[in-house]
C-alpha cells in the first residue's frame, strides 16, 4: 500500500452530504481547539508528524505516536469578550491495543444578564460547553496509521441543555522524507439529548498535507476542508440583487476561485538551526473572506505562534485574529511524566 493508493481512497471517498454551515449547526464548539499549534498554523494541524502535542489527537487521532507515550498537555484560551477555555490531554500506549489518549476541555462563556420582556434585568444565568474524548491509534504498516475517537458533547446554557455523542476517524501516512498526509471524517454522530428540537451536528470532511524542505528547516501545510460541500459561503449572504429605498443594487456572484479558496488553509513552521525554538504562521481564507472589512486594513485570516523547549517542557503560545475587534491568545505547556520519575 502506498501513498498513491492512499490519495486514490481520498478521492474515490463517497459524496456525502453532510450538513455544515456556520451557524445552524449544534455543538460547533467541537471545532474549537485550545491548541497554539493548530491556530498558528491557520486553524489546521492535521498533518503535522511526529508532533508531541496531545490535544490535536482529539480531532485526529490517527496522529497519536509512541513518541506521545506519558505527554500530557495543559491548555488555556483567551477566546473572545470574557470566554476562556481550559483543556488537558494525555496519551498512554497500551500493548496489544495500541496508542490511546483522553482529552478534556471545557469552555466558560461567563455571566449573562436574565431577562424579561420588557428588559428588566431579572438575575443571571451562566454558558457553558465541555468535550470528553477517547482516542485510540493504531499503526497498520511501517507508514500507515488509523485513529478513532469517541466524543461526548455537553452543552448547558441556562436551563437549556444538549447531549450529544460522536466520533472522529482519520488515517495518516508518513514515510522518512517527511511526507506527512492525513484524511479525517469528524463529528460523526447524533444528540442523545435535545435542546427543543434535534439538530445536526458538523460533519466534516478534511484532507491535509505537510512536508519538510529537505535543505531548510521548515515544514509547510496546506489543508483543504470541508469536501463534503464546495460552496461554503455563509447561507445568509444576500441575495444576487436587493431592493433599496426605490434603488435596485446588484450584488456580484463570487467567483469559482473564491469559493474554491475558501476550503484552503496554508501555514508553514520555521525551526531556524535545528534548535529548541519554532516560529509559525498562518493563513485562514475563510476567515478573512467572511471577517474582514473592505475599508479596513487588518491582520484578519492571519495567525503567528512561537514555541520552544526548556528543561524537558515545551512551551507554545498563538495569536489569531478572526476580526478588527476579535483576537484570541492561545497557551499550552507540555511535558512527559517519565521527567518526573524518581
Amino acid at each position: 500500500m502506498n501513498l498513491r493508493l492512499f490519495l486514490l481512497t481520498i478521492l474515490l471517498f463517497p459524496t456525502v452530504t453532510f450538513a455544515q454551515y456556520g451557524g445552524i449547526n449544534s455543538f460547533q464548539f467541537f471545532d474549537i481547539i485550545v491548541s497554539p499549534k493548530v491556530e498558528s498554523l491557520g486553524g489546521s494541524g492535521i498533518s503535522l508528524p511526529n508532533n508531541n502535542d496531545v490535544s490535536i489527537t482529539r480531532v485526529a487521532p490517527s496522529l497519536l505516536n509512541d513518541g506521545m507515550n506519558n505527554n500530557f498537555v495543559f491548555g488555556f484560551s483567551d477566546y473572545f469578550s470574557d470566554i476562556n477555555i481550559l483543556s488537558f490531554s494525555y496519551a498512554r500506549k497500551i500493548d496489544n491495543l495500541g496508542i490511546t489518549s483522553v482529552n478534556i476541555q471545557a469552555i466558560d462563556y461567563g455571566l449573562f444578564d436574565y431577562t424579561d420582556d420588557f428588559g428588566n434585568v431579572l438575575g443571571e444565568f451562566s454558558a457553558s460547553d465541555q468535550i470528553f474524548s477517547f482516542s485510540l491509534a493504531k499503526k497498520i504498516s511501517s507508514v500507515f496509521t488509523l485513529g478513532m475517537s469517541l466524543n461526548l458533547l455537553n452543552s448547558k446554557y441556562s436551563t437549556y441543555s444538549s447531549v450529544a455523542l460522536s466520533s472522529n476517524i482519520s488515517s495518516t501516512y508518513f514515510n522518512n522524507n517527511d511526507l506527512c498526509v492525513t484524511f479525517l471524517v469528524k463529528n460523526i454522530g447524533r444528540q442523545l439529548k435535545k435542546y427543543n428540537v434535534s439538530e445536526n451536528l458538523p460533519t466534516q470532511i478534511e484532507v491535509a498535507l505537510s512536508k519538510k524542505l529537505k535543505y531548510l528547516p521548515f515544514t509547510y501545510h496546506i489543508s483543504y476542508n470541508n469536501l463534503q460541500k464546495f460552496d461554503i459561503s455563509s447561507p445568509y449572504k444576500l441575495n444576487n440583487s436587493i431592493n433599496y429605498n426605490g434603488v435596485n443594487l446588484q450584488f456580484q456572484k463570487e467567483s469559482f476561485a473564491r469559493t474554491l479558496l475558501r476550503h484552503l488553509i496554508i501555514g508553514g513552521e520555521l525551526r531556524p538551526f535545528n534548535k529548541s525554538l519554532y516560529l509559525r504562521s498562518g493563513f485562514n481564507f475563510q476567515r478573512r473572506f467572511d471577517m474582514s472589512l473592505s475599508s479596513y486594513a487588518s491582520f484578519v485570516g492571519f495567525s503567528f505562534g512561537v514555541g520552544f523547549e526548556v528543561i524537558g517542557f515545551v512551551l507554545d503560545y498563538s495569536r489569531s485574529s478572526y476580526h478588527i475587534s476579535g483576537t484570541t491568545n492561545n497557551f499550552s505547556i507540555t511535558t512527559n511524566i517519565n521527567n518526573f520519575a524518581l
